[in-house]
This record gives structure tokens, C-alpha cells and sequence, in this order.
């Protein structure tokens, strides 16, 4: 199946898409749109974390158990 991303300049235009789409009993999944700060935090929450690991305080899971906990 496709994937469409519709990007409505308004919430007007998003509630209006998505009541079309439920009436089509389309799937919906809604991402807010991040900050710029917060996608800032979530670099340095990143950083900061390798650094803990350079450093010997952290330790790193592996990609099962980071799947997992998916």
C-alpha cells in the first residue's frame, strides 16, 4: 500500500481532511508537528548519552533488545 503525506496549511484544512478520510474508513495516523527546541533537546539528550558512553557510565543495548522494546 502507498503512503500519502498531506501537509494542510491550517487546522481547518486538517480537521476537513481528516473527516474526508474517516468517511472513506481511510487509516489515519497524526504526527504533530516538533518544535525546533525540541528536536534540539532530543540531539543533545543524544550527545549527552554517547558521551556517557565514552566515559564508562553508560552501556549500550544491543539492536535486539533495542527492537524489542519496540
Amino acid at each position: 500500500m502507498e503512503t500519502i503525506i498531506v501537509k494542510p496549511k491550517n487546522p481547518e484544512q486538517a480537521k476537513v481532511v481528516l473527516e474526508v478520510l474517516k468517511k472513506l474508513k481511510v487509516k489515519t495516523e497524526v504526527y504533530p508537528d516538533r518544535t525546533k527546541k525540541e528536536i534540539l533537546n532530543g540531539i543533545e539528550q543524544g550527545a549527552k548519552e554517547a558521551a556517557e558512553y565514552f566515559q564508562g557510565k553508560r552501556k549500550l543495548r544491543s539492536a535486539k533488545e533495542f527492537l524489542n522494546e519496540l
